[in-house]
């Protein structure tokens, strides 16, 4: 879910026979949004939705939980409200739950994220504005409707109580003809999300850079384990490297690991040592 607004298709009940058809459809403002305040404290806030059409809309609005979902590349789940380990959707209170916008009209939806008094750690949860493309029709007694929905993502942190952490775990490398395979465990061992975004470089004694590259983006709740991978050309010759791995994570910090390699006259890699 990336972008202003972008929309998740529900078909309501059924398949619609193939019928492929293009519409205009809600937006949002706020596809994502993040609030830190100290525990037993509240903010409100605005989400504005537009209608592009030169029809008149009307859609609901409705809470649910999220969670990210193996290999953890940003993938999602949703369930119904409070049903989560994580979740927040019992602190966020909002107005209208329905409403009507004119052609190329707004509405602005209000929320309320209070946070209880002793809360800790990062909760979650996600605001669908839900259209439905016209009334269902019943064939048969089957039936047929189109709805789509898009959402606000909440990510909600108790302030003075979070604790952004990772480890790296199982770090292996491997030479394949003239590449070089990296893999690891990245485990988020904190109590919030954690979006990572990582680069390594191998470099000799004198500073010379023999390979680099940049592992896939990965997408962390508390207790997740994702896979870091990352290939590069390298032409490794036997001798002795330092592997200096970049994590950054999404407010800004960085972790960096830095590793002693040994590669063998037969090109096996081995990890002699940590910095």
């Amino acid at each position: 879910m990336r972008g202003v607004g972008l929309p998740l298709l529900l078909i309501g009940i059924f398949f619609l026979n193939s019928i492929v058809f293009a519409v205009e459809i809600l937006s949002i403002d706020s596809p994502k949004i993040r609030i830190s305040i100290p525990p037993g404290e509240e903010k409100t806030g605005l989400i504005k939705v537009t209608n592009p059409s030169p029809q008149p809309k009307e859609a609901r609005v409705y809470l649910e939980d999220w969670r990210y979902l193996p290999p953890f590349d940003g993938s999602k789940e949703f369930k119904p409200a409070g049903s989560l380990p994580f979740s927040a959707s019992s602190w966020i209170s909002f107005l209208p739950k329905e409403f009507k916008i004119p052609p190329y009209g707004t509405q602005l939806v209000t929320y309320r994220v209070k946070i209880p008094k002793y809360a800790k750690g990062g909760h979650f949860s996600v605001l669908f504005f839900e259209e439905l493309l016209g009334k269902p029709k019943v064939d048969k007694g089957v039936g047929i409707g189109v709805a789509i929905r898009i959402a606000s993502l909440f990510y909600i942190e108790p302030e003075g109580t979070i604790i952004r952490k990772a480890k790296i775990e199982n770090l292996s490398l491997k030479k394949e003809g003239r590449q070089l395979k990296i893999e690891a465990d990245f485990n988020n061992i904190g109590n919030t999300d954690i979006t990572c975004k990582g680069t390594f470089h191998i470099i000799d004694k004198k500073g010379m850079v023999y390979a680099r590259g940049k592992f896939n983006d990965v997408y962390t709740f508390p207790g997740d384990v994702a896979k870091l991978k990352a290939v590069a050309s390298s032409e490794l010759e036997p001798g002795f490297y330092d592997l200096v791995i970049t994590l950054q994570y999404q407010d800004g910090s960085v972790n960096v690991i830095e590793k002693t390699i040994k590669v063998s006259e037969w090109g096996k890699i081995e990890i002699i040592s940590s910095k």
